[in-house]
């Protein structure tokens, strides 16, 4: 099985790269492109442990998030064209990556007239973060409540799911939670050993031995420079929560929550080769990107997931299919690259 991803520019810069790239001149000055929306950007291939490859397509879309979903419209319009292109390019899954996950009741409208299976991301991405705090969890053994920004949000509701599964104590920051999401906190209560609470202010979930998981859907809520010293701060998929407004921390652990290790390199022409160089990674990827992926190695297509419900066993099966196939959440990140070692040593000393 072939796979596919939609891809899209999150800064402004990077619409212009893609301009440059189509030789498009409206996209090199940032606005918006009057030729078809859905293009193809690369072709990649992965090969799994026991020797099997899959090829995939990127199609990329020119429109910045904000354009997205300030014209849902116009967005699951060009998101559609998207997956039609991968799937007459021969995929048989596509991934809906980061903001296009977050049009069209999340994906359903797009997947109501997909010709093939559309998963958003959303369980991997879950998945990815759950495991970054296990071995954070590993690494520093005090054992605060974690806080969580972003319920009633489905990556955020799957990582409370899963977090309440493990008996962890999760404070969820909001100010006026909403009955289903209540509903949940209970329902999730009575099931497992863990405790769920409600707090108002997201100063109340940070400081020394805090950690901190921002899984909103909005992002921009916390500016970098209000983070107490000593906590620590997963910040899960785009747009992130954490505001740079300041120069780096060395008091502040602020970690990617979302990278996913492959079982072999990606190869995919100058495309990757530059990929690379830029961000320092071979093997590591965004989950939203590795799920695609991964379901077409398996050739499962049963763990795809649109709408806001990222059903708990769907974890447990995700989880189970990337240890058959070779991929893992076994590093920790942070701006993009993995930490030293040094670096974690350092900070919980800090912290301590």
């Amino acid at each position: 099985m072939q796979f596919g991803f939609v891809a899209h520019p999150l800064t402004p810069l990077q619409q212009r790269l893609l301009g440059v790239r189509w030789l498009d001149p409206p996209l090199v000055v940032s606005r918006h492109s009057s030729r078809s929306p859905a293009r193809p950007f690369a072709r990649i291939h992965l090969d799994d442990p026991f020797g099997r490859r899959v090829t995939g397509i990127v199609a990329a879309v020119p429109f910045l998030p904000d354009q997205l979903l300030g014209d849902q419209d116009v967005g699951v319009a060009a998101i559609s064209a998207a997956v039609e292109l991968c799937h007459r390019q021969g995929a048989g899954v596509v991934g809906l990556g980061a903001v296009a996950a977050m049009i069209g009741g999340q994906g359903k409208a797009v997947a109501r007239t997909a010709p093939c299976p559309v998963s958003t991301g959303n369980g991997f991405t879950a998945l990815a973060a759950v495991e970054s705090i296990a071995q954070i969890r590993r690494l520093d053994h005090r054992r605060a409540p974690i806080g969580l920004l972003g319920p009633p949000g489905p990556v955020a509701n799957a990582i409370l799911e899963a977090l309440a599964s493990r008996g962890e104590t999760v404070d969820i920051v909001t100010d006026r939670p909403p009955r289903p999401l209540q509903a949940l906190a209970r329902r999730l209560q009575a099931a497992h050993h863990g405790r769920i609470r409600f707090v108002d202010d997201v100063g109340q979930v940070l400081g020394p031995g805090r950690i901190l998981v921002a899984a909103s859907s909005t992002g921009g809520r916390i500016p970098l420079s209000s983070i107490p010293s000593g906590s620590v701060v997963v910040d899960v998929a785009a747009p992130q929560d954490v505001e740079h407004d300041c120069s780096r921390r060395a008091d502040v652990l602020l970690l990617d929550g979302e990278y996913v290790r492959l079982p072999r390199p990606l190869i995919g022409g100058t495309w990757r080769r530059v990929y690379g160089w830029f961000t320092g990674q071979s093997r590591h990827i965004f989950a939203c990107f590795a799920e695609p992926m991964l379901m077409a190695l398996a050739e499962d297509t049963s763990v795809c997931s649109v709408g806001r419900k990222v059903p708990g066993e769907r974890l447990g099966m995700l989880a189970n299919l990337a240890s058959e196939h070779g991929f893992s959440i076994d590093r920790l990140h942070e701006y993009g690259r993995p930490v030293p070692a040094q670096r974690l040593k350092r900070f919980l000393q800090l912290s301590a």
